[in-house]
């Protein structure tokens, strides 16, 4: 179409002609801007799937994250008071934390041996007893009658494969523990080299930001595992005094244990009752009332008042969100998810406030 055809069209049918043009432009840019939030979509989804099959690994690098912050802080603690040098400071928190452990190893693995072989020798008459003690009581053969029940259902094939695969899931769990001394040792080393490797993975003008969010996640979880080392130490403490009033043997080391598992939050203490229960049962029926009253009492405490009372003043983390933690990474992946749920959520709730509510948002925050 020459120049002298174009005058010849109308001006209505040009002005149409430049809309249908400008609709194909527009339609092309929209396509193009779908085909890329597609694709972007599609990458972000494939990433949350990865981190999904790797979620455990990653849970397990956390783990060792804070083994290295512990011993850091102990390393860090006598090497500003003492000539040595952070080395050799780590070298001696090591030495002695495995010295403890051997210690308490020598002093008490014959008894517990000892024990144990008597605690499954015993156990078949525990029941009688038990039961003879709480026939005094109205709701006593109904309590029997319920854990006989419940004892019988034990012998049935699927929960005798449950109970397989809990030691199967033991020695994974032994295997994850070594994984977890072996990095939190590297880690604890040599933090600096971490720390600048990850920043180096930011633009320049970033970096500064990314330090400041490693130190003051630092300050932040050291805070809340000195907290948390409080609480333990005071429930394994009054565990121990008080199955040693009642005359249970090896109040030291089921108090120890309380101390160790309560570092797992809701179900940590339950579980610690399990062996002291064990144990009283050997003894008499009314010997395991008093300690499950002893591990109800102490729980409580600990639950209601020492914990929440410790957080608040470390971290003030919102009891709240500790819970959707637990109940998100417990639900997803089982007991390491809900061991790691209470540092995530002091993580989760740091880099908010920096990252978002501070940078993005421009408001003014209160770190912990």
């Amino acid at each position: 179409m020459n120049s002298r055809d174009e005058a010849r069209i109308p001006e209505s049918q040009a002005t149409d002609n430049k809309a249908a043009a400008a609709a194909r432009s527009t339609s092309g840019f929209l396509t193009r801007r779908t085909l890329i939030i597609a694709a972007v979509g599609a990458a972000v989804v494939a990433l949350l799937l990865m981190l999904w099959q790797v979620a455990q690994i990653l849970l397990l690098v956390f783990a060792s994250l804070l083994l290295a912050l512990f011993l850091r802080t102990l390393a860090d603690f006598i090497s500003r008071r003492t000539p040595l040098s952070e080395g050799w400071s780590l070298t001696l928190v090591v030495a002695v934390l495995l010295g403890l452990f051997a210690l308490i190893l020598a002093l008490y693995g014959p008894k517990l041996a000892d024990g144990f072989y008597r605690l499954f020798k015993e156990l078949p008459s525990a029941p009688e007893r038990l039961r003879s003690a709480l026939e005094q009581y109205e709701w006593g053969p109904a309590f029997m009658d319920t854990l006989s029940r419940a004892g019988s259902s034990m012998v049935d094939s699927k929960q005798l494969a449950k109970i397989a695969g809990i030691f199967s899931t033991a020695f994974g769990a032994l295997g994850s523990a070594v994984v977890v001394a072996v990095l939190g040792l590297y880690f604890a080393a040599d933090p600096k080299t971490y720390i600048d490797g990850t920043a180096r993975l930011f633009p320049q003008a970033r970096r500064a930001c990314v330090h400041e969010t490693f130190d003051r996640l630092g300050h932040t979880l050291r805070w809340w595992l000195l907290g948390r080392i409080a609480a333990m130490l005071i429930v394994g403490v009054m565990i121990g005094i008080g199955l040693a009033v009642l005359g249970v043997p090896f109040a030291f080391i089921l108090g120890l244990v309380a101390a160790i598992l309560d570092f797992i939050p809701n179900i940590g203490p339950l579980i610690a009752a399990i062996p002291a229960l064990m144990v009283g049962l050997t003894q008499d029926g009314t010997t395991v009332l008093y300690i499950a009253i002893l591990y109800f009492v102490v729980q409580s405490l600990e639950g209601y008042l020492i914990t929440p009372f410790i957080e608040q003043r470390v971290v003030d983390l919102p009891p709240a969100l500790l819970l959707i933690a637990q109940l998100v990474l417990g639900a997803g992946f089982g007991i390491l998810g809900l061991l790691l749920a209470s540092p995530l959520a002091v993580v989760i709730m740091v880099l908010v406030q920096m990252l978002y509510m501070r940078d993005v948002l421009g408001e003014p925050v209160k770190l912990p």
